[in-house]
């Protein structure tokens, strides 16, 4: 592996160079740039990170006191070294710190040095968590918080890691599905006769995962009282079965996961805080699919080839729509069943844009754009004329046609003869009576 290096003796100079640089994977920055203490290399932080998504910047310095590391770290720098340090040493911790952080952003350093682990799913997002899991797993890392709407794929992160551990218990509960009365024995178990109906012993969930992980879903919607026995097990590894007056024993390592932001809980005053600093040793936050749409080609080619009755194939005009939908109710497990829609109407395997539902279409924002704005409503029409009528038409149809895609356009529930009317430019009686025509409510 060979690099160029760019050096710089002044901002001015830097900040001249810098915006020819198509890319930079590692920036070294003095804090004081110049003799002038005003120019800093903090002050360019923001800039580098912005412009460049995955650099690696080492902020140094001659000083090498507390609030100096502290402050180059809130500014976005990855690390400290101080120039106090011998070149070895300084050498050494590079190449360490150039580890640790390649992992920690899912990238391969080295072949030699990547730990094996296959992951089928496609998007740069899972990818990069996907190369984390084995890190995580062998580290001393007890707790794993994974955040992220619903159908961000949380519940992929959580089988990528049960295949990762698959020799070891792997137990996962719903916390959101089973009554607060009864979580407390499905957790912790019981003895026999510890309550009507208890005809033997139960082992619960802890101890049944007892040298592997417990997967907590919807971790948010436990109770106030499940709150305090979890906070107790994750800080003693004991557990009391119900009945019984000793405790056991566990070794249980945790992943939990939430579609509700578990900080927002806490402000609220309905999660405690000290059980959520329990079980964030690490962090998985999944964006919305909206904010990571360049995933979206690979995501639907996936789907494409996995689907049943496929492979099947996407034609570039679907292609371009579905990349600009925002996916905000249901992210890619929405865009997934849209796809599966799409398949009723496939010609020779084929998708196209006429398949999408309506419902997507119409109920949508167009790249967080009002999906009514002039060059949406163009596009659309386009692209709903073309695949609903097919090559030849007579222009009476076509006419029709276009009058019932505008229309959809600008009444997306309910049609309103008079603003319709008035946007048109027609009469009311006009339209009312063509719609008679077209059969439309």
């Amino acid at each position: 592996m060979s690099f160029k290096i760019y050096s710089f003796s002044s901002l001015p100079d830097f900040k001249q160079q810098i915006s020819k640089l198509k890319k930079i994977d590692f920036a070294i920055l003095d804090i004081y740039l110049s003799d002038h203490r005003a120019q800093t290399g903090l002050s360019v932080v923001n800039e580098l990170k912005k412009n460049f998504q995955n650099i690696i910047i080492l902020m140094s310095s001659n000083l090498d006191d507390p609030d100096s590391v502290l402050l180059s770290l809130r500014m976005g720098a990855d690390e400290f070294i101080s120039k106090k340090n011998d070149v070895y040493n300084i050498v050494e911790k590079m190449l360490l710190v150039r580890n640790f952080i390649f992992k920690k952003r899912g990238l391969i350093i080295d072949d030699k040095d990547d730990k094996e682990f296959y992951c089928p799913y496609p998007g740069e997002t899972i990818q990069k968590v996907s190369h984390r899991i084995p890190y995580i797993v062998d580290s001393a890392i007890s707790s794993v918080y994974v955040e992220g709407d619903s159908g961000t794929g949380k519940e992929v992160i959580v089988e990528l890691f049960q295949n990762y551990v698959k020799d070891i218990p792997f137990v996962k509960l719903n916390c959101g599905s089973i009554a607060p009365s009864l979580l407390e024995s499905e957790l912790f178990g019981y003895a026999k006769g510890a309550f009507t109906g208890a005809l033997a012993h139960k082992f619960g969930l802890l101890e049944s995962a007892s040298g592997g992980w417990l997967f907590l879903d919807e971790v948010a919607s436990l109770s106030e009282n499940a709150q305090v026995a979890m906070l107790r097990v994750l800080e003693n590894q004991e557990i009391t079965r119900i009945g019984e007056s000793f405790s056991r024993k566990i070794n249980v390592r945790f992943i939990a996961a939430s579609n509700i932001p578990l900080l927002k809980r806490v402000e609220e005053g309905k999660f405690r805080n000290d059980l959520w600093q329990r079980l964030r040793e690490t962090e998985i936050i999944l964006k919305p699919l909206r904010h990571r749409k360049n995933e979206i080609p690979e995501i639907i080619n996936y789907f494409c080839k996995t689907m049943r009755g496929g492979p099947y194939t996407i034609d570039k005009t679907a292609m371009n729509v579905l990349c600009q939908i925002s996916w905000s109710e249901g992210n890619v497990r929405e865009l997934r069943n849209c796809l599966r829609a799409m398949t009723e109407h496939q010609t020779d395997k084929i998708l196209s844009p006429m398949g999408i539902p309506e419902r997507i279409l119409l109920n949508d924002k167009m790249g967080e754009k009002e999906f009514t704005k002039e060059i949406d409503q163009n596009d659309f029409i386009k692209l709903s004329i073309k695949n609903s009528l097919g090559e030849f038409v007579d222009f009476k149809k076509l006419s029709d046609q276009l009058l019932i895609e505008y229309l959809k356009i600008i009444n997306p529930k309910n049609i309103n003869i008079s603003k319709s009317a008035q946007i048109l430019g027609v009469a009311r009686s006009t339209l009312q009576e063509k719609l008679k025509i077209l059969m439309i409510s």
